[in-house]
């Protein structure tokens, strides 16, 4: 079952679904709530070899993106975060989703990481793999509205422990190669 706008707001309101800083209202979709673009942005540096199987430190480029914006060239692929931070009940089950305004000029905003369970502990914010598949240069903003959350019931309650490779997630982060195995 996919939460209505109307199950949306009442679960923001009784904690079920949690948004930090802030958030506001105008921000529910009638399935789903809107995420916005954070301001950093971590690049990664060309022509590394990564081993899958193997924990390896993969070298980025942290950028902090300005008012001017970073532009995404095509090809490109980046990771970003979101603004807001989100904790979910355990009952609860996010999926990330592009906008299709973004889409159409060939911007994906997940790659193929779209679930947001309940399992922390705490509000992590979103790591964003963006891809530009268009023929456009994209700029990207700050706060800019990037990305939809669907959220969707359990039919029981998550009763693994917390995860820990990504718990406490704040900011942009890159892969986590050594968690994978938790």
């Amino acid at each position: 079952m996919i939460f209505s706008d109307v199950t949306i707001k009442e679960f923001i309101e009784n904690g079920k679904i949690k948004i930090l800083p802030t958030f506001d209202n105008k921000n529910i979709r009638p399935a789903g709530i809107r995420l916005h673009l954070g301001d950093e942005l971590l690049v990664p540096v060309p022509n590394q070899i990564v081993d899958l199987s193997n924990s390896s430190d993969i070298k980025y480029e942290k950028i902090k993106i300005n008012e001017e914006g970073y532009t995404l060239k095509p090809g490109e692929f980046v990771l970003g975060t979101t603004v807001e931070s989100i904790h979910l009940s355990k009952d609860i089950v996010g999926k990330l989703d592009g906008r299709s305004t973004i889409a159409r000029l060939g911007l994906l905003i997940h790659c193929s990481s779209d679930t947001i369970d309940g399992n922390h502990e705490h509000s992590r914010s979103i790591t964003l793999e963006l891809k530009n598949i268009g023929n456009f240069n994209l700029i990207i903003k700050p706060n800019i509205p990037i990305a939809m959350v669907v959220f969707h019931k359990l039919t029981e309650q998550i009763q693994q422990k917390n995860q820990t490779q990504y718990n406490n997630q704040t900011g942009v982060q890159p892969p986590n190669l050594s968690g994978q195995l938790q």
